[in-house]
This record gives structure tokens, sequence and C-alpha cells, in this order.
């Protein structure tokens, strides 16, 4: 009898001993400090440097290689009308032809972003957001078909890397734009 109350009594302390030992933190996490910089990235570079059509600022939230750009356009299941950018100058490019067509460009995103880390060395995270941007162009103008303006939609899957002294940047952008059934739910006008 005695051995079987010390058989149950090791088993009770060691269970004891390893529930006792706490959490430990979740490497998927994010630190305050991670979500502080990649949110500045977004707000401060990207949406700030479009929005201002400053090429320069908007290009310092990506990091100049191994940059990787893909936007569904909206329809999910049509894979000939992606988008697809595999050198930053090809989204500068891209920026600087924006900047041209349009006299007023507004974006907003959702904050603070969903932020995961991707490995233990807290190096790369994937960061996703909403975005609304909305696109106005000069007065006395118009787009094909009369418009004067574009709206678009959707979720922004972001890769960005930490490098150089500890400073986060975007690698990879993954552009889940709305189809305009989309956006007319998610904005209740049906």
């Amino acid at each position: 009898m005695r051995k079987v109350f010390s058989g149950l009594y090791c088993i009770l302390l060691v269970a004891t001993f390893l529930l006792s030992c706490g959490d430990v933190e979740e490497i998927t996490k994010e630190k305050p400090e991670e979500a502080a910089a990649i949110s500045k990235v977004l707000r401060e570079r990207w949406q700030k440097g479009y929005m201002t059509e400053d090429v320069d600022l908007y290009m310092s939230a990506y990091w100049p290689d191994g940059f990787l750009y893909n936007s569904d356009n909206g329809t999910d299941s049509d894979t000939s009308d992606d988008i697809i950018f595999d050198n930053v100058q090809l989204e500068r490019d891209s920026a600087i032809r924006v900047f041209r067509k349009f006299q007023d460009i507004e974006i907003e995103i959702s904050e603070p972003p969903q932020i995961e880390i991707l490995n233990t060395e807290r190096t790369k995270a994937e960061v996703r957001n909403h975005y609304k941007i909305q696109f106005v162009i000069a007065d006395g103008t118009s787009l094909e078909g009369g418009y004067t303006g574009y709206y678009a939609e959707g979720d922004s899957i972001f890769t960005f890397e930490r490098r150089d002294k500890d400073e986060w940047r975007i690698t990879v952008w993954k552009d889940e734009a709305f189809s305009p059934e989309e956006i007319n739910a998610a904005n209740n006008l049906m």
C-alpha cells in the first residue's frame, strides 16, 4: 500500500511541478515594441508616403531586395488579371504612375494591424490589415467611363522583415482586393 501511495505522490509531485512552471510566452505573439515599430512603418511610410505622393517616403517602407507584390484585383478565382511585381522597382514605377494620374489619394487602414511573429529569431512577421482607398483625379478630367475617382477596399497581408539596426520593412505584400460586390456588402450598400 505504501508503494501505491508513494507512486501516486510522485505522480502528483511531477504534475504539480509541470503545471506550476507558468505560461511560456508564445513565439508568435508580438512584443509591444515590435508592434509599435511595424505600425509606425505602415502609418508613417506606407500610408503617408502614398497619400502625400512622396515616392521616396513610400518606398522606404520596403526592403529593396526580395520584394514580391501580388494582387488578385478582386477576382479570387480568376488569375488572368492578377498583378505580380517581383522587383521593388516595378512597385516604384507603379506608384509614380498612380501619383501622376490622381490629384488626391486618401487611405484608411485598420489599427492596430494583426501581427504574428513567424520565427524564433523574431525577424519575420506576418501583418494583416484592412484598407479603404479613394483616388480622385484632377478637376476637369475623367477616367474611362466619365468617372472622376476610383475606390478600392480589401485586406493586405504583408510579410515584414527586421534587418539592419533592428529596422522593420515590407518584403512581401499580398493584396486581397474586394470585388465591387464585396465592397457593397462590406459597406451595407446592397
